[in-house]
């Protein structure tokens, strides 16, 4: 009867560590999921600032080279 006892705290120790490395790893692809979605967000928004901004300063050093010269 002991026997039996000790397999089934056993059994449940194991079930209880597999549940938590599971736990453990859907936290993880969460955090990586959340992350990328954050690094995309930035990334876009800045491309967006930065188009307008670069479009301008383009034409102010082309005209800067363009008046040097002529």
């Amino acid at each position: 009867m002991r026997r039996l006892i000790n397999s089934m705290i056993g059994m449940i120790g194991e079930r209880l560590s597999a549940m938590r490395r599971r736990r453990r790893s859907a936290q993880a692809a969460v955090e990586y999921m959340l992350t990328t979605l954050i690094l995309v967000t930035m990334f876009a928004s800045l491309y967006g600032f930065l188009q307008g901004q670069l479009k301008t300063l383009f034409i102010a050093a082309g005209n800067a080279i363009i008046q040097n010269y002529y």
